[in-house]
């Protein structure tokens, strides 16, 4: 069937995602982590006010407060998705030089950005209480955490 996916296709195309993304400079994929932060900080913004969960305010007082809310949890957002990224990447480097690995924390940085990006992106549906999307989320950020380490690495698949 033309629709069929191949195991050898389930583990190649991720590996081969995984090396274009290992081409790329950090400074790129720093860029994208923090535009990945700030949309979902604009985004645990605006869930309140989507669900009609906001507190009552009227007129003018409303709009300052949706701003200065926005502007608040956006910069929030950001330092706390710098530390995130920071400790993460700290954890991973760690345990990497038990396998002795001797990469550049470069790399590691690389594997936790791409590990965080859609746990911090799609955490609102954990907040929403959608059905296994927590265990989703922590299977992907294992997963991308697997082949960040496998790729950006240079380990063999038993040491990543």
């Amino acid at each position: 069937m033309p629709g069929d996916i191949s195991p050898e296709t389930i583990i190649t195309g991720p590996r081969r995602h995984f090396q274009q993304l290992n081409e790329k400079p950090l400074r790129d994929d720093l860029v994208f982590y923090f535009a990945i932060v700030a949309v979902a900080s604009v985004l645990f913004m605006a869930l309140p006010l989507l669900t009609g969960e906001a507190p009552e305010v009227d007129g003018m007082h409303r709009a300052w407060s949706i701003v200065a809310g926005t502007l608040i949890v956006l910069v929030q957002g950001l330092m706390t998705g710098a530390v995130a990224l920071l400790a993460v990447s700290l954890v991973e480097h760690f345990f990497l030089l038990f396998v002795d690995v001797h990469r550049e924390f470069e790399q590691t940085m690389k594997s936790a950005v791409y590990a965080l990006a859609p746990l911090i992106l799609f955490s609102w549906a954990v907040l929403l209480e959608v059905p296994f999307a927590g265990l989703l989320l922590i299977a992907w950020f294992c997963l991308s955490t697997y082949f960040g380490v496998w790729i950006f690495h240079e380990k063999s698949k038993d040491r990543a």
